[in-house]
């Protein structure tokens, strides 16, 4: 067999089962393969972006530059909102090399499996708006490179895992309406590089951590729909970068409205439910320029 044949069939294998278990069918994106065939060709090895392509859809990315440019290693897969139905399938593990998975807007359900913590190299995951259920597995905090990670709008359960403060290189993450309870972990302290949070409607409980203050290059914050307890932290105030905040549904305590004075580049604030008692006078709104959402 040439070089990296026997590669060339676990992969063709792992994506055919993929794509015969959540119900698709390789569409022009990918040109046809059998199970002993390479999938990396035609559209999955040349320059075309799948991420945000609508003609590339369900789609796989390769790259073949392993061993002098003869071995393949699939390193993208999406099946977003294609009606997709079924498990996570388990011979996903088998891909390796993935560095995004983009299986959002489906009907997929059963666990979130804790195998997709092997998948190691992963940096863009987004599994939301699906009918996901049960606990979030703590093996996701192995997945180190992560920039993106979507959950949200999936029928989970429990507290998030403190392994995921692991995810230091962590920028969005979407958790929004995802059955998710308890307190925020500690351990999300050490996520520094936020820039985007959705972690509305949910059960989150507990206060509002300070250490969400030291999220300076935090751009867009939301935590409405939850039962966090007040007051709101001052550490707020750190958060200069906002572009927009979303706050609500704070359970007790009373907060002054000085925190956001500083968050000059807002273009949407919304502080429903917080328990702010202060004047509207004690922050100048002539500076917020960008507001077009009160």
């Amino acid at each position: 067999p040439e070089p990296g044949f026997g590669c060339a069939v676990v992969a063709a294998a792992a994506v055919n089962a993929v794509f015969a278990k959540l119900g698709q069918r390789a569409s022009f994106s990918i040109s046809a393969w059998n199970i002993s065939g390479d999938p990396c060709t035609g559209a999955a090895t040349d320059g075309t972006a799948i991420d945000n392509n609508p003609n590339l859809n369900p789609a796989i990315k390769c790259d073949c530059t392993d061993q002098n440019n003869t071995v393949c290693h699939v390193t993208k897969l999406k099946i977003y909102a294609m009606n997709a139905v079924g498990q996570i399938p388990e011979e996903l593990r088998n891909l390796t090399r993935l560095t995004y998975l983009n299986l959002g807007q489906n009907y997929l359900t059963g666990p979130l499996p804790s195998f997709l913590g092997e998948l190691t190299a992963m940096q863009y995951m987004s599994l939301g708006v699906n009918a996901l259920s049960g606990s979030v597995p703590k093996e996701l905090g192995n997945l180190t490179n992560l920039v993106l990670l979507g959950i949200g709008a999936n029928y989970l359960n429990g507290s998030l895992p403190s392994e995921l403060g692991n995810l230091v290189k962590l920028e969005e993450l979407y958790i929004d309406s995802a059955g998710l309870s308890g307190p925020l972990p500690e351990s999300f302290s050490k996520l520094t590089r936020m820039k985007i949070v959705w972690a509305s409607d949910n059960d989150f409980t507990g206060k509002i951590p300070d250490y969400i203050g030291s999220w300076t290059n935090l751009r867009e914050l939301r935590f409405q729909g939850n039962s966090f307890q007040g007051p709101l932290p001052t550490t707020l105030f750190n958060l200069v970068q906002l572009t927009s905040l979303r706050l609500g549904d704070i359970v007790n305590g009373s907060s002054s409205l000085t925190f956001i004075s500083n968050m000059t580049s807002l273009n949407t604030l919304v502080l429903r439910n917080c328990k702010i008692s202060d004047s509207l006078a004690s922050v100048n709104f002539s500076k917020f320029a960008n507001l077009n959402l009160l």
